[in-house]
């Protein structure tokens, strides 16, 4: 089975100035297939958001190449950029980035409104992932109504609502307790099992780092090693994950995102 995503090569150089240059990634190879659970960890400094902003295709390699679904990424055409991380690519950030005057049910539409979806589409995504995420009570507040885990659920809920086949996580628990920080993983850990979301995190976070099913152990840019095999959440046996009560009212809303996603695939 062909890899989701393939680095071949990759490596990435900023210019500082006139003549100062950092290479961030140098000769990166690394293949992610469907459905898997990655964790890219490493000290400050060592290349880990970077690597998942090439990655995600918001930085351009300075050599080397990306192929997703097998097609090799031209970095000519900004629009098709635009489109495929559109449709492909859902994302996460540690400042959750929510827009601070829309509601969470806004902000989750956000991302459709570039797309031909319907309004009744439309409404229905959106409803479908608030319920995913345990928040559909909470749809019509603004960020500062919510606590940091639920402006983090909201963001998780954005980055769901294209039905991405990738999910990249930017330190998505560096602003949140511990225990919120848990609740989020559980969370992750239950759509990637249950939807076969390929995740890719980058964290210096033990607790992510330990739920990972591959770490890429990233230091000055180069990998330093990878832990566990490219296998996705079906293949193998995955950690035991609690569902916290949100979740456990979410999951009603499970089956139905699931069947409506399926059906979007093959359409």
């Amino acid at each position: 089975m062909n890899p989701l995503i393939e680095l071949k090569a990759i490596s990435k150089i900023y210019t500082m100035g006139r003549n100062i240059q950092i290479q961030a990634i140098k000769n990166i190879n690394l293949s992610v297939h469907a459905g898997e659970f990655v964790a890219i960890s490493g000290p400050s400094g060592s290349g880990k958001t970077t690597l998942l902003n090439l990655i995600g295709l918001i930085d351009v390699p300075t050599s080397g190449t990306i192929a997703l679904d097998g097609k090799i990424i031209s970095y000519n055409g900004l629009a098709q950029l635009h489109r495929l991380r559109l449709n492909t690519i859902g994302f996460i950030f540690q400042s959750f980035n929510l827009i601070p005057v829309l509601s969470a049910y806004e902000n989750v539409e956000y991302p459709l409104l570039l797309t031909d979806l319907s309004a009744s589409e439309r409404k229905k995504r959106v409803e479908q992932v608030l319920a995913e995420v345990g928040l559909s009570a909470l749809a019509d507040h603004k960020p500062r109504e919510l606590s940091g885990g639920q402006c983090q659920r909201v963001a998780i809920a954005r980055a769901l609502v294209n039905k991405p086949k990738i999910v990249l996580a930017d330190e998505p628990t560096a602003n949140l307790d511990s225990k919120t920080a848990q609740d989020i993983l559980q969370l992750m850990a239950k759509l990637n099992q249950d939807e076969q979301v390929t995740f890719i995190f980058s964290t210096h976070d033990p607790q992510v780092v330990k739920l990972a099913r591959r770490i890429i152990q990233l230091r000055d840019g180069s990998i330093e090693s990878i832990t566990g095999a490219a296998t996705s959440s079906s293949s193998e046996q995955t950690a035991e994950v609690t569902l916290t009560e949100p979740q456990q009212t979410a999951s009603k809303g499970r089956q139905s995102w699931r069947k409506n996603r399926s059906t979007t695939r093959k359409n």
